[in-house]
């Protein structure tokens, strides 16, 4: 069973890794105003998804008219994390106990 779990574990940060790459990307686009280019869009059409349910939560702030800080990506960002984090540990307080 604890093998089991090690997997379970390792496939859980695999995802929640993934998911930080195609948002932090994302910010990193955003913020220096990346040109709509085809791989630009790709990776907006990737984690267009995984933003959906936090849209229009903040605001974004806006340091220049090409400049752009998008908060609720970043909130998402944050909480993809913690719920990662969070299962990581309850499966090892219940396996490793």
């Amino acid at each position: 069973m604890k093998r089991g779990a090690h997997i379970l574990i390792k496939l859980i940060n695999g995802i929640v890794s993934i998911i930080q790459l195609l948002i932090g990307l994302g910010l990193v686009l955003k913020f220096f105003g990346a040109r709509p280019v085809p791989f630009v869009r790709f990776m907006y059409a990737l984690e267009a998804p995984l933003l959906a349910p936090f849209n229009g939560i903040f605001l974004p702030i806006n340091f220049s008219p090409q400049y752009v800080l998008d908060m609720s990506a970043l909130f998402a960002l944050i909480v993809y994390s913690v719920i990662g984090y969070t299962l990581i540990k309850l499966i090892e307080i219940a396996i490793f106990k």
